[in-house]
């Protein structure tokens, strides 16, 4: 994209932000620079979302010169689901001040196959190839992102040096996971029974004692409470015997508006059945408790050690319910 609009990456006529980095005032300045060498001056701005609209007055975009070109990207964000109204509201907003400086709104819907196509047409210009399954893994670890999935598999093709095969062992060696990843990597260690894995995945997503609380409520209570709920939904589709897409209404009754397992992407899917099916219903029951318990203790609701001891014997509690070595006994 950035070719066919005379630029590259490092361009002195490109710049770019992060919404919540550097006020509007910044990006507006920069859109408004004569160009240097290229036609026009291009501002891109990520995570439009975590920033409102109303900081910006429809006359100062309109007050651009024609040479400028500001993008403004709504970048998936963590949590989506369960802040859906806020993001809806805030990317209304932009689309509004957009129309009315006589802008673009253009939506982009991502295609899992697609995205798959053009990772493996990426891998083999350089030479490499990547399986379907470590396709499959990179998309998994990005959160689906097919931008971020290409910046990555960048940094793994320059790993793996003159070596043409890419190994699943090199993408977990050098790809920088999303939080959702490391919460499903806790979920499924924990549901194996590998305690010790479940406990360095919570110490990647606190990342330091003094952090954990914060963590606690921002990211992980949250984001393991959402995987536990899909994967109730997923179970009741194993013991009805449907896929959630087409699961009649006797059963998609049971789905959960936020979040719908009907909703998520195939390579999800596939995830969590894995793990459903060795996870019966009660003790997911169990599992959701557990995290109602943790939230008790960290708010003094209940009694409770340190916000990392409480999330640690969070973990412990949560394989006692989950582990495979429960369900037998």
């Amino acid at each position: 994209m950035l070719a066919e609009l005379g630029v590259q990456k490092d361009d002195f006529d490109l710049e770019t932000f992060d919404a919540d980095g550097v006020p509007p005032s910044h990006w507006l300045a920069a859109a408004g620079t004569s160009p240097f060498l290229a036609e026009r001056r291009i501002t891109i701005v990520r995570h439009i979302l975590r920033c409102e609209a109303d900081k910006v007055r429809p006359e100062e975009c309109a007050a651009l010169p024609e040479s400028s070109l500001l993008i403004l990207v709504a970048d998936d964000e963590p949590n989506a689901e369960d802040r859906a109204s806020k993001f809806t509201s805030i990317l209304n907003g932009w689309k509004k001040l957009v129309d009315s400086c006589k802008g673009l709104n253009a939506e982009f819907k991502a295609d899992p196959e697609q995205s798959k196509r053009v990772l493996r047409q990426l891998v083999e210009k350089q030479g490499k190839s990547l399986s379907s399954t470590g396709i499959e893994l990179l998309l998994e670890m990005t959160g689906g992102s097919l931008s971020r999935a290409s910046d990555e598999v960048q940094k793994v093709i320059l790993y793996v040096g003159d070596q043409t095969q890419i190994q699943d062992s090199d993408l977990r060696a050098l790809v920088i996971p999303s939080r959702e990843w490391n919460i499903f990597k806790l979920v499924d260690a924990v549901t194996a029974g590998q305690v010790g894995e479940a406990l360095r995945q919570l110490r990647i997503l606190v990342g330091s004692s003094q952090k954990a609380e914060d963590a606690a409520f921002r990211q992980i209570l949250p984001m393991v409470a959402r995987q536990l709920r899909l994967l109730w939904q997923a179970r009741v589709c194993l013991d009805a015997k449907v896929q959630p897409g087409s699961a009649p209404s006797s059963v998609s009754q049971c789905f959960l508006d936020k979040p719908n397992i009907a909703a998520e992407k195939p390579y999800r899917l596939n995830k969590l059945n894995d793990i459903a099916r060795r996870t019966p219903l009660p003790n997911l029951a169990k599992a959701l408790q557990t995290v109602c318990d943790t939230d008790s203790r960290l708010k003094g609701i209940e009694a409770g050690f340190s916000a990392m001891d409480t999330l640690e014997r969070m973990v412990l509690e949560l394989s006692d319910a989950l582990a495979t070595k429960t369900q037998s006994r």
